[in-house]
């Protein structure tokens, strides 16, 4: 263990690791998908406390002036063409973790770290990044930056670091923040599950907008014309487009791919269903979509978008309907567990960017906002429910998930359990479910 001042609290770790240890309750909220997320090997309490500790550490050291921003990975490493293996395992500290660093944050790449024969953790190479269409059953270790430390398990994000604060993440806050925008411009025909895309979309070009590290501002307008009153013009980056790719570009899906396609169209043909044979295809067509808005955020200005990701303009300058008013208090939310609502002032945010978010978001009540900072700190800003003030999800980038379509399995999960996905379901629409929660669990079971 690290001997200097900094100490992880006690409690903390005792009850990360009995969450980490305990029933599949502990990390599933909803028991009828209990069989979809798998368990991987867990650290002993102590070296659970070393792999965080070593992160903290390492969040704080530079290479040839950049941040270090790493993944940790428990596993002990097979021998696989997507490994490298190091002949002689390298010593895990935060120095090692210095110099490895640069060559493994893009693409990303997880370190891996294991016990070797004496008990010592060791980092004995690392692994690229998983299949987006499995979930992995790993402990994952991230640094997000200076004393921020994120901790998934079972591609959920479990608990975090933040400066000098341990917390549990809870993202229900977060999805009771931005899910009623998104269902209010849900039209008649779409089926249940549309709203969870919308979302786990968003979640998508939130998630991509940190990585670029350039920072940005991203506008989700309903349909219409009404938000053009609160952009300055001339905007120089108009058009519009919704970034999906031609059938053509869509590559030749793996064998693994396929036969997760053949299983759905399966599930659905039993159920006469109608569903795109091509569903996998497509859902993995918005990820790519979401990434190409992501990149476009980089560009000075905001980029305005409807909830289903078309494109109208970047680069945008928001302007105030009113100069002479500012936008109204604001309700912060952090999606960590037992964190109540705060209130504060709009005066108290820093920044152009937030201000200028907020204040859009004051203006246009329909509308979402999410603003990533050049440091990865990720906000969301919609106008409360009474009108009177701005609700602002602070710290979001905690609550976004890193796993592909694991991520939407799990938003299923929380969908479920709110119980959100069973109200005004029909018949066929219940059978849909129901095959779609079959084809995840044969498809995320192979990554055993």
């Amino acid at each position: 263990m690290d001997n200097r001042a900094y100490q992880i609290s006690k409690s903390f770790l005792e009850t990360l690791y009995e969450r980490l240890t305990g029933s599949t309750e502990a990390i599933v909220p909803d028991d009828n998908l209990s069989d979809v997320f798998l368990r991987g090997d867990t650290p002993s309490r102590e070296h659970l406390a070393e792999m965080i500790n070593v992160a903290h550490w390492a969040s704080y050291t530079t290479e040839e002036g950049h941040p270090v921003i790493v993944s940790l990975i428990y596993r002990e490493l097979p021998s696989t063409n997507d490994a490298f293996h190091f002949d002689i395992p390298l010593d895990f500290c935060d120095k090692t973790l210095g110099k490895l660093g640069p060559a493994l944050t893009s693409p990303h790449a997880d370190i891996a770290v294991w016990p070797d024969g004496s008990g010592q953790l060791k980092i004995w190479g690392f692994t690229s990044i998983p299949d987006e269409t499995t979930i992995k059953s790993d402990l994952w270790v991230q640094i997000l930056g200076p004393g921020r430390i994120l901790i998934m398990y079972s591609g959920r994000a479990v608990a975090a670091l933040s400066a000098n604060q341990a917390v549990f993440i809870d993202p229900r806050s977060f999805l009771h923040s931005i899910m009623p925008k998104i269902v209010a411009q849900a039209k008649a025909s779409d089926i249940t599950l549309t709203n969870l895309f919308r979302y786990n979309a968003i979640l998508k070009i939130a998630q991509q907008m940190r990585l670029h590290g350039r920072g940005g501002t991203v506008l989700i307008v309903p349909a219409g014309k009404s938000w053009e009153k609160s952009i300055a013009t001339p905007v120089k980056y108009t058009g519009g487009t919704d970034f999906l790719d031609a059938e053509a570009m869509v590559p030749t899906p793996s064998r693994t791919e396929l036969a997760d396609a053949e299983n759905l169209t399966r599930i659905v043909s039993e159920m006469n269903l109608t569903l795109k044979k091509d569903w996998l295809q497509n859902w993995q067509q918005v990820q790519r979509q979401c990434s190409r808005i992501a990149r476009l955020t980089a560009v000075d200005g905001a980029l305005v978008m409807t909830f289903d990701r078309y494109v109208h303009c970047f680069g945008a300058k928001i302007k105030a309907l009113d100069p002479r008013s500012a936008a109204g208090e604001l309700s912060v939310i952090e999606p960590f567990e037992n964190r109540p609502v705060t209130r504060r002032s709009f005066s108290d945010l820093s920044g152009t960017r937030h201000l200028s978010a907020a204040q859009f978001a004051f203006d246009q009540p329909e509308a979402l906002v999410i603003v990533a900072s050049q440091d990865g700190n990720v906000t969301f800003f919609t106008k409360t429910s009474d009108g009177k003030g701005i609700l602002t999800v602070q710290q979001a980038e905690m609550a976004l998930l890193h796993e592909g379509l694991g991520s939407l399995a799990w938003n299923l999960s929380f969908f479920s359990e709110m119980g959100w996905l069973e109200k005004g379901v029909g018949k066929n629409e219940k059978g849909y479910l129901a095959g779609v929660l079959a084809w995840m669990r044969n498809a995320f079971r192979k990554d055993g």
